[in-house]
């Protein structure tokens, strides 16, 4: 199938066509990917004891006033090294799922194309690690400069995950590629990443609400669990929802950039 130049409207239309496609592959990555950031975030909660000190600030918030100062700062710092952790897993855990979700809208789009969307993105991830990395670099060492720097970046480099995926380039040429492809589109990418990103979390926010009543009564310590848990199982979902959205407008800007492509997966 030949990709096309297309409509910002258009392609976020594509966005439901290719969720549409691709959804019944994705599943299963969805899921290792939820069951991986469950098991790694407990593991990074227990490994920095941060459920004590969550459970401390969350019950008994009047403690800390009868603390000391070296009590209240361990507290802190057990608490960001466990969400550190977490968030570096997350970070890994979007990386595998994103790309699956985009070797599943290339292989729906290409001819012939029956390879495991698991196994291209276990074999691509230690690509995708190096590009993060260098990414987070330049983007973290904009932001120290003069913030815009860096958020300019961010927003260059958004398209290189779906850029090793689908074109096999190793990190530098992906982030250099991203940067081409992006540049000229910048705020239609913003636009377009922004309005996917957002509705996105929207729906994982619905998933939440089967908590609400367990709040209404006085169920609190239940209702957080179960919101947590029901986060985590759909916390996979959501993402690579977004994935096949980014990978979308991936194909659009490079339709745009290079002109009318078949679609080619390059291992």
């Amino acid at each position: 199938m030949e990709i096309q130049p297309r409509s910002f409207g258009d392609s976020l239309g594509d966005v439901v066509t290719n969720l549409g496609k691709v959804w019944r592959p994705l599943l299963g990555p969805a899921v290792i990917a939820s069951v991986a950031m469950g098991l790694l975030t407990i593991l990074a909660f227990e490994s920095t004891d941060s459920f004590a000190a969550f459970d401390l600030v969350l019950n008994d918030p009047e403690a800390l006033e009868f603390m000391s100062d070296d009590e209240v700062i361990d507290t802190l710092i057990q608490l960001g090294s466990g969400f550190l952790l977490v968030s570096l897993a997350s970070t890994a855990v979007y990386g595998f799922l994103y790309l699956a979700a985009a070797r599943a809208v290339v292989r729906a789009h290409s001819i012939g194309d029956e390879s495991s969307v698991v196994g291209a993105a276990i074999r691509l991830f230690p690509l995708w690690l190096i590009a993060t990395v260098l990414a987070a670099i330049g983007i973290i060492g904009g932001l120290l400069l003069l913030i815009i720097p860096g958020l300019w970046l961010a927003t260059m480099f958004t398209m290189y995950t779906p850029v090793i995926a689908v074109e096999g380039k190793g990190p530098v040429a992906a982030l250099r590629r991203s940067f081409e492809l992006v540049k000229g589109h910048f705020w239609e990418t913003v636009g377009f990443l922004l309005i996917v990103g957002l509705v996105g979390g929207a729906a994982g926010q619905l998933f939440q609400l089967i908590a609400v009543p367990m709040l209404m009564t006085g169920q609190t310590s239940f209702a957080f669990g179960l919101a947590f848990a029901i986060g985590v199982v759909g916390q996979g979902l959501i993402l690579a929802a977004i994935a096949v959205g980014t990978t979308t407008w991936y194909l659009n800007l490079r339709a745009r950039t290079d002109g009318p492509f078949l679609v080619e997966v390059s291992d």
